[in-house]
């Protein structure tokens, strides 16, 4: 009630008297009383609320912790991982270093392979730094790609080279006329004798010596059934005295395809192929070019 004070009645209880204490409360002590309990309330929260926030970030600063822990050894392993890449970078720089040589070409200088792989990342490295390092290796994969592909276009062109070398003899028999001066078998006069003679029987497989291009099957005065092959660079092959012809002008042969037969056609005292090297229009001794053979010598 409006301008009246409140009274409050308090007793205290004891075992030998009892005592009855009012207090007379006033609308401003009941103000400041209020006010009081609503401190203690807002304390009591404040507190309550901040200390799950500290227990929060207590927790929260531990997992970082341990993430940071788990987050270092990952990057560890990178660089361990990365030093083994860059191992094995330069094993195949080695490597590849020698086929430029077997190709015939200059090797790479080392400053110029290894500018960038030296060196092993530290431990106290940035994320960045790991990054820097990936770069760099794909730059040096890049580079080696480049080189690989090089040393494989020459070493193919050399392969094609090397397959178009006449290397092996055409026929397995036995060889009874060498390459050159020779008495004539039909006239005895002392003569060129531009290529050899490799006795076999009739029907015998007669193979191109190396990859190339026939240009001549036919019959040709003196050599019988004959044909002849291309390998480029100036190089023709002759097969002589054939039974047989089993290509024809313009085909692609292989180095061992069957081209014929051992045959005596045209001018001829037996069964027997008559082989010849041309270079550039000369003529040159087939044995020279023979790496390997099954062919028995008289």
């Amino acid at each position: 009630m409006k301008g009246k004070d409140l009274k409050l009645l308090i007793k205290i209880h004891n075992l030998k008297n009892s005592k009855s204490v009012v207090l007379k409360l006033t609308t401003l002590s009941i103000s400041i009383m209020f006010g009081f309990f609503s401190i203690l309330i807002f304390l009591l929260v404040f507190t309550i609320f901040t200390s799950f926030k500290f227990a929060f970030l207590y927790l929260e600063n531990i997992t970082l912790k341990r993430q940071n822990q788990s987050l270092r050894k990952y990057i560890s392993q990178i660089e361990e991982e990365i030093n083994i890449v860059k191992n094995k970078l330069k094993d195949i720089f080695e490597l590849s270093n020698n086929f430029r040589i077997i190709a015939g070409i200059n090797p790479i200088p080392q400053d110029i392979k290894y500018f960038g792989i030296g060196g092993y990342i530290q431990t106290n490295d940035s994320i960045s730094n790991l990054k820097f390092e990936i770069n760099n290796i794909k730059r040096l994969l890049e580079l080696e790609m480049k080189n690989i592909k090089e040393v494989e276009s020459i070493l193919i062109k050399k392969r094609d080279e090397l397959s178009r070398i006449p290397s092996i003899l055409p026929a397995r028999g036995i060889i009874v006329s060498n390459f050159g001066y020779r008495n004539d078998p039909f006239t005895g006069e002392w003569k060129m004798h531009e290529g050899i003679d490799i006795s076999a029987p009739i029907g015998t497989p007669v193979y191109a010596s190396a990859d190339g291009t026939v240009i001549f099957a036919g019959y040709k005065e003196g050599y019988g059934l004959c044909i002849d092959i291309s390998h480029g660079n100036g190089i023709i092959t002759r097969y002589a005295h054939l039974s047989r012809i089993l290509v024809s002008v313009g085909q692609k042969v292989k180095r061992s395809e069957i081209i014929g037969k051992v045959g005596s056609t045209g001018r001829s005292t037996g069964s027997h192929l008559h082989y010849e090297i041309i270079v550039n229009g000369t003529p040159k001794n087939p044995l020279n070019y023979i790496i390997l053979s099954d062919v028995v010598y008289d």
